[in-house]
């Protein structure tokens, strides 16, 4: 396989996403150039998000976000990130505010390898 400019390859260790991406799983990834993420897992990064499996700055995700819309000018009233797991132990992470300062989505995930 040829690597390709872009892309990037992680191993996902938890739970968390167990309804899509197994424990264990090295996963493909495209760098995010911005647009719409909603609906899509995503790879981020934040000082406000410690996964509950590793305490870590960087979680692997299903990606929504609200909005406030005024004078043609949109602002991020919310993103929430959720999990997809069998175990109800999973809740979303909800960043608004200055928690979203130093949110960074950095790869939009493609798939297991």
């Amino acid at each position: 396989m040829l690597a390709k400019e872009g892309y990037f390859v992680c191993k996902i260790e938890g739970e968390s996403m167990n309804k899509k991406i197994p424990n264990h799983s090295y996963c493909l990834f495209k760098r995010d150039y911005g647009g719409s993420r909603n609906g899509k897992i995503v790879l981020v990064e934040s000082a406000n998000i410690q996964d509950a499996d590793f305490g870590a700055g960087y979680t692997v995700k299903e990606y929504h976000s609200k909005k406030n819309i005024e004078n043609n000018q949109w602002s991020h009233q919310e993103i929430i990130l959720k999990p997809l797991s069998y175990h109800p132990n999973y809740k979303d992470i909800h960043l608004s505010n200055d928690e979203l300062v130093n949110l960074k989505v950095i790869g939009i995930f493609e798939c297991i390898l």
